[in-house]
């Protein structure tokens, strides 16, 4: 029986601890560059708002801290309909002077494509596709980037930024984002959801590639035991599940993520607010 008790309390304190991390945002910097005149960008994805412990406010002081030029949201922000408003209230509290550029993810590639049957908000698709929900974000004050690219211009300094459809739930069309990119611009900055289109981007064409999707490994098991049998990316059976890499010539950075999935526990993977200083 003291075995049980020991058990118990063991549970608890890990309990505890799990929901304690996944409140405990980590901010990291990322210097390319000892200019001051260059590009800044805050990196926010996998932000899970039905799961988020990581207080809004504490986002929000981070970036107006921070001042970034762009913020860039790499997919994974819903889990069902009725999670819009609340996406948009956070979008609304945290934006401050940015702009925004943002790609989907697969969950939410998964709600939109139920939502013509879902009742429970008051934006109704009748196509089932993800049309509206970008609608949606664009109403909010965010530039969705769908297999296509803008430019940003800072100091006379042209930025390709470029978007591309998730992997496997979306369709990635990399050659028409391509086509849209200004061909004077100094750099080409690309954000998609799942890392592993790293390895469909033709040699040359992209500079930086910022991703999420596997949250670091949320909660952390030995011998990499999730992602050897919950994944079938090629990067996760290489040991590539988060931070800063170069694969195939193109600088990539798979950021742990801000929210949680499933449940809102975490363990050895904190959850990230990142700052890109580029040239």
């Amino acid at each position: 029986m003291i075995y049980f008790y020991i058990f118990l309390i063991f549970a608890a304190i890990m309990f505890i601890y799990m929901r304690y991390e996944a409140s405990a945002v980590k901010v990291e910097k990322l210097k390319f560059t000892s200019s001051r005149t260059g590009l800044k960008i805050i990196q926010l994805s996998d932000i899970h708002i039905k799961f988020l412990r990581v207080p809004v406010k504490t986002v929000k002081d981070v970036i107006a801290r921070e001042k970034p030029d762009i913020i860039i949201l790499t997919g994974d922000y819903i889990e069902n309909a009725c999670d819009i408003q609340k996406f948009t209230n956070f979008l609304a509290q945290i934006r401050n002077d940015a702009t925004v550029y943002a790609c989907l993810g697969n969950h939410d590639y998964k709600v939109v494509k139920q939502y013509g049957n879902d009742n429970k908000s008051g934006n109704r698709s009748k196509t089932g596709n993800s049309n509206f929900f970008i609608e949606v974000l664009k109403n909010s004050g965010v530039n969705v980037l769908h297999n296509q690219a803008a430019c940003y211009t800072k100091n006379n300094v042209k930025y390709n930024i470029i978007g591309i459809e998730d992997l496997y739930a979306g369709s990635p069309d990399i050659n028409k984002a391509l086509a849209s990119c200004e061909k004077d611009a100094f750099m080409n900055i690309a954000l998609s959801h799942n890392p592993d289109i790293v390895y469909e981007i033709p040699k040359g064409k992209i500079d930086y590639l910022f991703c999420g999707h596997f949250h670091g490994g949320q909660i952390w098991t030995p011998f990499k035991l999730e992602f050897m049998l919950l994944r079938k990316e090629r990067l996760c059976k290489i040991g590539i599940t988060r931070g800063l890499h170069k694969i195939n010539g193109v600088i990539l950075y798979i950021n742990r993520g801000l929210g949680n999935v499933c449940f809102p526990l975490r363990f050895f993977s904190r959850p990230e607010i990142t700052v890109f200083h580029l040239p």
